[in-house]
């Protein structure tokens, strides 16, 4: 009975990090779709 708690329990927590990495594979992609990014030479470069 304690192995069949310890298999849910680790069954669980890889469903739990794989849904976590998808999610934020989401997100990731959501933003860099939907965000304007500043060049990082205009950053970078000093006023005159």
């Amino acid at each position: 009975m304690h192995d069949v708690c310890q298999w849910a329990t680790a069954t669980l927590a890889i469903a739990f990090t794989a849904a976590l990495l998808i999610t934020g594979q989401w997100f990731i992609q959501y933003r860099l779709q939907h965000e304007t990014m500043t060049p990082v030479v205009k950053v970078a470069t000093l006023p005159p």
